[in-house]
C-alpha cells in the first residue's frame, strides 16, 4: 500500500518513459527530412555549378584555334613576366654556369578564352594549357632545364572571366654566366637570366617585366 500523498505506480513511469521516447522518435522523424533536403540541395547546387564550368570550357575549345596567337593579324600581344627564386642550387666557377630553382609566372590577355563580365576566377591543371595558346617563352642562355612533376607536373592556369591568364610553372634550370675571374676570390659576379620568344618577333609578342618582377633569396 502506498502512503498519502499516493506514490507513483511502476506502471505508470514505465508508460511515461515510453510516452517521452516516442515523442523523442517522432521529433528526429519529422527533422530528419529536412536536414536530408539541405545536403541534397546543397548537392545539387555544387553540381549545377561544376556542369555550368564544364560547359564554359567546351564552349570556349570550341572552335579555338591553337595556332593563331591572341589579335592574330592586329597589335602587339604583351606577356607580362615575373619569377621567384625559390634556391641557388649551384655555381661553378670550372663550368660558367649556375644553377637555379624558380617559379615562372606569364600574364597575358586573350579574348577569345573571355566567359564572364563578372570577376570571376577558374583554377585549372596545367593540362589546360596544352589546349590554348600559350607564349614560346625560352631561355637564351639556358644550358639544361626540367620541368618538376612530383606528384603532378607543376604548372597551373588562372583564366579571369575578361580572358586575362596566368600561366605559372615551378622548374630547375642551369644558365650559363660569363664569369670574370681576375679578382677571385674577391670577384662579383653579374649573372643573368634571359627570357625570349622563340619564334616571335615584337610585330607579334612583347615580352616585360612586371612591376615587381624578381622575388625570394
Amino acid at each position: 500500500m502506498c502512503e498519502t500523498p499516493p506514490c507513483e505506480h511502476p506502471m505508470s513511469l514505465l508508460s511515461m518513459r515510453l510516452a517521452a521516447l516516442i515523442a523523442i522518435l517522432e521529433l528526429i522523424v519529422v527533422t530528419f527530412p529536412h536536414s536530408s533536403s539541405a545536403v541534397t540541395d546543397s548537392t545539387k547546387s555544387t553540381l549545377d555549378r561544376l556542369a555550368n564550368v564544364t560547359q564554359t570550357i567546351s564552349r570556349l575549345l570550341d572552335g579555338y584555334d591553337i595556332r593563331l596567337r591572341p589579335n592574330f593579324g592586329g597589335d602587339p600581344l604583351y606577356v607580362g613576366m615575373d619569377l621567384t627564386i625559390a634556391s641557388f642550387d649551384s655555381i661553378s666557377e670550372v663550368n660558367m654556369d649556375y644553377t637555379i630553382t624558380m617559379y615562372l609566372n606569364q600574364y597575358w590577355k586573350d579574348e577569345r578564352l573571355a566567359f564572364s563580365n563578372k570577376d570571376e576566377v577558374l583554377t585549372l591543371s596545367g593540362d589546360f594549357a596544352e589546349k590554348i595558346w600559350v607564349p614560346d617563352t625560352f631561355f637564351a642562355n639556358d644550358k639544361n632545364s626540367f620541368l618538376h612533376d612530383v606528384t603532378e607536373r607543376n604548372k597551373l592556369v588562372r583564366l579571369n572571366g575578361d580572358g586575362s591568364i596566368t600561366y605559372g610553372m615551378r622548374f630547375t634550370t642551369t644558365l650559363a654566366c660569363m664569369m670574370d675571374l681576375h679578382y677571385y676570390p674577391l670577384d662579383s659576379q653579374n649573372c643573368t637570366v634571359e627570357i625570349e620568344s622563340y619564334g616571335y618577333t615584337v610585330t607579334d609578342v612583347v615580352m616585360y617585366w612586371r612591376a615587381t618582377p624578381v622575388r625570394g633569396v
